[in-house]
């Protein structure tokens, strides 16, 4: 598949189904009203930005989502890869690959020197993807429910 890289805009009803289906792929539970509320925050003046693959049919078959986040640490920002899912159909195809060449992209004009795959799924598929690609396992991350 050729389809270029999008940035997703203004969701309609489809694209927001589209959407849910791929999250739901990461084992995720929502719904299309919970990530159109979701949408409407990660907005460009937040520093974030949604991409997506279309088919040939227009239908969303993958997606990607970043932010751009500055440091205590850095003059530079570091760029966060918090969403990246390829629909199974689309898989094998180089989907995940070109729009993670996209953020890295994207990651570089806003000055950033490293992307961190946060959101990535911690399974054997998304570690050989992202090792195959140059990223390697960097510190560890607590988190607390609270």
């Amino acid at each position: 598949m050729t389809a270029p890289v999008q940035t997703l805009g203004s969701p309609t009803t489809s694209d927001l189904d589209d959407l849910v289906s791929l999250i739901r792929l990461l084992g995720h539970t929502l719904d299309a009203d919970v990530l159109s509320a979701r949408l409407a925050r990660l907005t460009v003046d937040a520093g974030h930005q949604t991409w997506v693959v279309r088919d040939v049919d227009d239908r969303i078959v993958a997606v990607a989502g970043g932010r751009i986040v500055w440091a205590y640490n850095d003059d530079a920002p570091t760029a966060e890869l918090l969403l990246l899912v390829v629909s199974e159909a689309g898989r094998r195809d180089g989907l995940g690959s070109r729009l993670l060449g996209h953020v890295e992209a994207w990651a570089d004009t806003h000055g950033a020197r490293v992307v961190n795959a946060v959101g990535a799924a911690a399974t054997d598929t998304a570690s050989r993807f992202y090792r195959k690609r140059g990223y390697h396992e960097a510190g560890v991350r607590y988190s607390k429910l609270i």
